[in-house]
């Protein structure tokens, strides 16, 4: 089933043939394998392409995959990014698992140690505000829930503060839980119950004692108070005049010893524990003493009616449930406000839907990964279904990345291949993956496209990349296991997902095909002898080096240097390398440095475009390469007179015109050469693995005019 694509648009990014996008717009998967492979040179929008299914910020997308119009990539595509947009947080090895369930957990994670640190923090401070300051406090007894008293306690613990008790089980006690009403009450008297329990021995306890037991009636009990007050006054003026009818001539000392004694010998007729309790009250006045204890109490101990104890402590009964259903309201409401149980919930709901670690993921893991690393790594779930994982028989998890026993390639590989796992148990029915390959080395190369073919075997693959290496990688684990597209994106050309003809992408993976095409289809396609043979040059020459013909490879030289002056029968070269199919190619071209520098092809096609549109490109692209290397090193020879028989590498005839490095201009100028991608870098590629479409395809005809502009205005600079 094809993708088919309406509209592609990223701020300003991709050109006005994106939307609407009504050329090149469809993806058809081959059915052996589907995978498809896009091809752009840097700059061209891989990454852009990258974030619309993403859906990212300041993106629009629309697109039909099976029959449905989707304008959002979400239930189609799972994006696994390049190495660079992947690793983005550092620090931990949960970094590995962007872009999944995975990091949502570990997300989820945090926010519930968060929560969970301001919801135990809260609570003590309304703990503490509601008079309970120790797990001892008798006033957490109050708290008719057994299962709320006990966390409270454990969070009044100075030293566990909250620790004993797992999220889950916070949960479960708050989930349970429900606001009261209050009604009316008497906020002096809910303060005097929180005040009084405060003490080492509360006058609320001591009464309820009280009731359990028999009172004598003591009709003196009063005079306790009365000459306890007046001591109090005696102590206070020592006044031999009395202060309330000025009367004069009062022995004060002798009456103070006298109200001492009549106090001491009401308290000694009454038992001791009641003795207490009137001297904790006796204090009491009007504002501290709002359930009126004083006055009932000795009321009570005068008549020996217990009656009024059992109002009193009836009203006590109630203003200890209102505490209680006061504090419980202030912890449901701390736990209301933290929103701790909807991110647990979340969190539970994400570990029961994520898939166990099948046999086949397991498997995966052991064979690709752990064996790649040559440690063991295991893979598991925890009885709560956390995810664990183990290196060398440590935690994995929550370790530094520099603790780790990796070395860059490896952690970049562990983080790619779990990607891969992720992808495999995704919903999405198709997993787009951007550059998989570009920063490892050949052996891992080869790991990641088998895990690619083998692991997402089920999943319709979208594979992003300007990597050949890869692309010939995957034809080597399958053959034509995939189909490839050409990502254009320049305003004034072809742009759009441009497929390849079967027979340019075997040309693009196989040398032997190659080669093949330049003995059989391609000189029957061509439509430009001349400007198609300079435009071989850079590639006869690196393919006479490997098949041992020294006196083509010598010959070829001679064009391959600006500074050189000798002529080429390049016709000649060509018909000796690769043969003369029909005689198209004419059987002699001579050519020299100063015929090549004459000639442009701009606007002009070298083969058929309609048969081999990537080959016509790469060939333009490999001759204004030649031209702006031969046209550099003659002006810059020329100018500077460098003795190219010690000088004969562009590169040292760039540094022979430039030496001076204290000097800003010759330094700036050097860079602005070696910099150059048409100048240094793309004839390795003929010279070495004879990969003659990556000079190609590795830069865009917008980006390569650009360099050819600033090279000329640099020559003509000279």
């Amino acid at each position: 089933m094809p993708l088919v694509f309406n509209k592609i648009e990223n701020s300003d990014i991709f050109a006005h043939d994106f939307n609407p996008f009504t050329r090149n717009n469809q993806i058809d998967f081959p059915r052996q394998e589907e995978i498809v492979v896009i091809y752009g040179p840097n700059g061209t929008g891989k990454t852009s392409l990258i974030k619309v299914l993403s859906d990212a910020a300041n993106t629009k997308l629309e697109f039909q995959y099976e029959g449905v119009t989707h304008t959002t990539g979400e239930d189609v595509f799972h994006i696994i990014s390049d190495q660079n947009n992947r690793n983005i947080i550092s620090g931990e090895t949960r970094d590995f698992f962007l872009g999944d369930d995975i990091q949502r957990e570990f997300q989820l994670q945090d926010t519930l140690n968060e929560k969970r640190n301001i919801l135990i923090t809260s609570i003590i401070s309304t703990l503490k505000s509601n008079g309970i300051t120790a797990a001892k406090s008798p006033l957490i007894e109050l708290i008719d829930n057994e299962q709320l008293g006990a966390f409270l306690k454990d969070c009044a613990n100075n030293k566990s503060k909250g620790g004993h008790y797992s999220n889950e089980q916070i949960v479960d006690i708050f989930s349970l839980l429900e606001l009261s009403e209050l009604g009316e009450y008497d906020e002096d008297k809910l303060n005097f119950l929180i005040s009084d329990f405060e003490k080492k021995k509360p006058i609320i306890l001591q009464i309820e004692q009280l009731a359990s037991e028999t009172l004598t009636p003591n009709v003196h009990v009063r005079e306790i108070e009365e000459n306890t007050e007046a001591i109090s006054i005696l102590n206070r003026f020592h006044k031999s005049q009395c202060i309330v009818c000025d009367t004069d001539g009062i022995d004060w000392e002798r009456l103070l010893v006298t109200k001492t004694a009549n106090r001491d010998a009401v308290k000694e007729n009454l038992d001791p524990h009641l003795k207490e309790l009137l001297e904790e009250i006796i204090g009491l006045t009007f504002v501290s003493d709002p359930f009126n204890l004083k006055s009932r109490l000795l009321k009570t101990i005068e008549n020996g009616d217990l009656g009024i104890i059992a109002e009193i402590l009836n009203e006590i009964r109630m203003y200890k449930e209102l505490y209680q259903k006061k504090l419980k309201n202030a912890i449901i409401n701390v736990y209301i406000q933290t929103s701790i149980e909807d991110t647990y919930q979340e969190y539970r709901q994400l570990i029961e839907t994520t898939p166990d670690i099948t046999d086949e993921d397991y498997l995966y893991i052991k064979e690709i990964i752990a064996n790649s690393m040559s440690k063991p790594l295991a893979v598991e779930r925890d009885e709560n279904k956390r995810l664990r994982i183990r290196l060398s028989k440590q935690e994995f998890l929550g370790i530094p990345r520099q603790e780790l026993p990796l070395s860059t390639g490896e952690q970049n590989f562990l983080s790619l291949t779990f990607e891969f796992l992720k992808a495999k148990n995704s919903a999405a029915p198709v997993v787009v993956i951007d550059d998989p390959v570009s920063s490892f080395d050949s052996i891992y190369k080869n790991k990641v496209v088998y895990a690619i073919t083998k692991m997402l075997s089920h999943k319709k693959r979208i594979v992003l990349t300007h990597n050949t290496d890869l692309i010939r990688l995957l034809d080597g684990q399958y053959k034509h296991c995939f189909k490839l597209y050409l990502l254009n994106n320049t305003d004034g050309e072809v742009n759009g997902f441009i497929p390849l003809r079967t027979r340019e992408e075997e040309m693009l993976v196989s040398l032997e095909k190659l080669l093949d095409a330049f003995r059989t289809d391609v000189p029957r396609n061509v439509v430009n002898s001349e400007l198609f043979l300079i435009s071989m040059i850079p590639f006869m020459r690196g393919y006479a080096n490997i098949a041992n013909k020294r006196d083509i490879f010598e010959e070829l030289t001679q064009v391959m240097h600006g500074y050189k002056t000798e002529t080429v029968d390049i016709a000649h070269s060509y018909i000796e390398l690769f043969g003369n199919p029909g005689n198209t190619i004419p059987t002699s071209f001579v050519v020299g440095v100063a015929d090549i520098l004459s000639r442009t092809v701009d606007r002009v096609d070298l083969v058929n475009t309609e048969h081999f549109p990537l080959l016509n490109r790469t060939l333009k692209h490999s001759f204004q390469y030649l031209s702006l290397r031969l046209a550099v090193e003659k002006a810059l020879v020329d100018k500077f007179n460098i003795d190219t028989t010690q000088y004969s590498q562009l590169g040292q005839i760039i540094s022979a015109a430039f030496p001076d490095d204290n000097d800003i201009d010759q330094i700036r100028n050097r860079i602005r050469l070696t910099s150059k991608k048409t100048l240094i870098n793309e004839f390795n590629h003929f010279e070495g693995n004879l990969s003659i479409f990556q000079p190609a395809i590795d830069i865009t005809d917008d980006a390569l005019g650009k360099e050819r502009a600033d090279l000329m205005s640099f020559i003509d600079s000279l």
